[in-house]
C-alpha cells in the first residue's frame, strides 16, 4: 500500500485593510491572493515595505522537489499591479521568515536560518536585490521566526529556539537592546511563554493604543493552524504580561483553509498566508526526484 502523504501548500494574501481594521473584522473581498507557479511549490511568511510608492513583498519560496527555502520578492505598484519578481537571497541552508525592518533610513532583513545554527541581520545595499550580511544577531544562536520592534526608545526582539518535543512551537524568548545592531540582553524570565497557542511569532509586531501587539502561531491542532493576537500589557526587562485579544482563523480562502500562520502589518495593507493539506500520491514521485537529484553529483564525481 502506497503511503498517503500530507503536504502543506501555502499561498500569500495582500489584504487591503490596515492591521487594526483586519484584526477587528477581516474582509475576504479585500484580499489579493498570490499563488506559486507550479505544483508542489509554496509561498509563505510574507513581510512587506512600501518604498518609492511601490510595495515590496518578501516571502519564503519553497519547491518540494528541492525542499530548501529561499527568499523572493514581488514588486507591486500603488494599485497592486505586479511589476516584477526576484530571488533576493538564498543559502546552502534553508531560509524562511524574511523579517523586514527600516531603521535610520536603512532597510534590514532578518531571515530565519536556524538549520545553519546561526541567525544574521542583513542590510540592503541595492534594494531589493542585494543584501550584505552585517552581523550575527545573537552569537551562535539558531533563532526561529525572529521579530523586532522599537518601543519607548528601546529595541525588543522576540524569537523561539529549536529543540525536542516541539520546543520551537511552545516557547517565546525576548531580548532588548539600545539599538537594532547593538548587543542584545536577555529577559530575566526567558522563556516568557510556554504555550503552543501563544508563543511562536507569526508576523510583524505592531503598536495599537500605545502597546505592543504580537501575532503568534497557534499550532495546537496543526502546524500553523491559526494566529492569535497578543496585547502586551506589561513589558520590561524583568516583567512580561500578555493578553490574547483576537484569533485569526484560517477561513479566508475557500480552498486554502487548513492553516494560517503569518499576519504582517504593512502600513495600509496586511499580509497573510494560508495553507491547505494535499494528500495526493504525486508527492511520492516528487520525493523520488529530490533523492535522485542528490545522488547525481555524487555519481558524476565518482566517474571523474
Amino acid at each position: 500500500m502506497i503511503k498517503k502523504y500530507e503536504t502543506d501548500l501555502w499561498i500569500v494574501g495582500i489584504v487591503k485593510q490596515t492591521i487594526s481594521e483586519f484584526i477587528k473584522k477581516p474582509n475576504k473581498k479585500e484580499i489579493i491572493w498570490l499563488y506559486p507557479e507550479k505544483s508542489y511549490q509554496f509561498i509563505a511568511d510574507p513581510f512587506g515595505i512600501w518604498h518609492n510608492n511601490k510595495l515590496y513583498l518578501f516571502f519564503e519560496f519553497l519547491d518540494y522537489r528541492y525542499k530548501k527555502g529561499r527568499i523572493d520578492c514581488i514588486v507591486f505598484d500603488k494599485n497592486f499591479k505586479k511589476i516584477c519578481k526576484h530571488n533576493v537571497l538564498k543559502s546552502n541552508s534553508h531560509l524562511s521568515y524574511p523579517f523586514i525592518i527600516k531603521d535610520n533610513n536603512e532597510i534590514y532583513m532578518i531571515p530565519e536560518s536556524s538549520k545553519s545554527g546561526k541567525t544574521f541581520i542583513y542590510r540592503s545595499v541595492d534594494f531589493p536585490l542585494k543584501w550584505k550580511k552585517i552581523k550575527e544577531v545573537i552569537p551562535n544562536t539558531a533563532m526561529i521566526d525572529t521579530s523586532v520592534i522599537k518601543y519607548q526608545n528601546k529595541w525588543w526582539i522576540f524569537y523561539s529556539l529549536p529543540g525536542k518535543n516541539g520546543r520551537a512551537l511552545k516557547e517565546m524568548y525576548i531580548g532588548y537592546s539600545e539599538s537594532l545592531l547593538g548587543e542584545w540582553k536577555m529577559h530575566t524570565n526567558n522563556p516568557v511563554s510556554n504555550n503552543i497557542e501563544l508563543s511562536r511569532l507569526g508576523g510583524k509586531p505592531f503598536i495599537l493604543d500605545n502597546l505592543i501587539h504580537l501575532p503568534v502561531q497557534d499550532s495546537k491542532k496543526t502546524y500553523g493552524g491559526q494566529v492569535n493576537i497578543l496585547k502586551l500589557s506589561k513589558l520590561t526587562p524583568n516583567d512580561f504580561e500578555a493578553i490574547k485579544i483576537k484569533t485569526i482563523k484560517p477561513n479566508l480562502h475557500n480552498r486554502f483553509s487548513d492553516g494560517l500562520h503569518t499576519v504582517s502589518e504593512c502600513e495600509n495593507v496586511t499580509l497573510i498566508d494560508c495553507k491547505k493539506h494535499d494528500y495526493s500520491k504525486s508527492r511520492r514521485w516528487i520525493d523520488w526526484q529530490r533523492r535522485i537529484g542528490r545522488f547525481i553529483p555524487l555519481i558524476h564525481k565518482i566517474k571523474l
